[in-house]
């Protein structure tokens, strides 16, 4: 009899054990997510930074928008309502200051270029676009920076005109349509290039 009562009152401890266990595991869980949400929301040096409640949680609310199609007219009214940064994400933001172009992307920056970029990397040896490191970047550019001064840009002018006149020609004669901006602007670049590769006009 004796020896039935002990092996009930350690069945039972064992399932308290394991149910007050069960409830510790998931109090520690609400605690660790309640303080990383707090820490999200409130703490480290974007917590100032307005935005939406959802984007400082997660950045299921930026693939909610990119899934959804309208990333482009979100930022742009988060822009007018919060000024020119907004909070995108945890560890996010979004910057609409032409003054801050130079800073983020100058030479010399102390911003280093986001996970993003390593999409492209690793294809060519040589790429100032996705190169991540600034000290490799830095040799490349000056390989190539006399081609970008203004005295160089100056001089290929001439060979672009073709294609900014049929642009402009276009988008008069469109006047009171609608008219695929992008398709345009992407045929003006592809034109434009074409005449500075092949040395004359590709624009009809």
């Amino acid at each position: 009899m004796n020896s039935c009562w002990e092996d009930c009152i350690s069945f039972w401890l064992q399932q308290g054990l394991r149910t007050l266990g069960s409830v510790y595991f998931l109090a520690s869980l609400v605690l660790c997510f309640s303080f990383l949400a707090y820490l999200r929301l409130f703490g480290g040096p974007l917590g100032r930074i307005p935005g939406p409640f959802g984007a400082k949680l997660s950045r299921l609310w930026m693939v909610k928008h990119s899934r959804q199609g309208d990333m482009h007219r979100t930022m742009i009214a988060l822009h007018q309502r919060h000024g020119k940064i907004v909070r995108t994400g945890p560890n996010e933001v979004s910057v609409s200051d032409l003054g801050a172009i130079k800073k983020i992307y100058g030479a010399g920056t102390r911003f280093k270029k986001s996970d993003w970029y390593s999409v492209w990397q690793g294809h060519r040896k040589f790429d100032l676009f996705a190169e991540r490191d600034e000290r490799i970047h830095r040799t490349q550019r000056r390989l190539v920076s006399h081609i970008y001064s203004m005295d160089s840009l100056k001089d290929l002018e001439k060979y672009v005109d073709d294609a900014v006149h049929v642009f402009i020609k276009k988008v008069e004669g469109m006047q009171g349509q609608s008219m695929d901006m992008g398709l345009w602007v992407q045929l003006f670049a592809f034109g434009g290039l074409a005449t500075l590769a092949g040395g004359g006009s590709s624009v009809a």
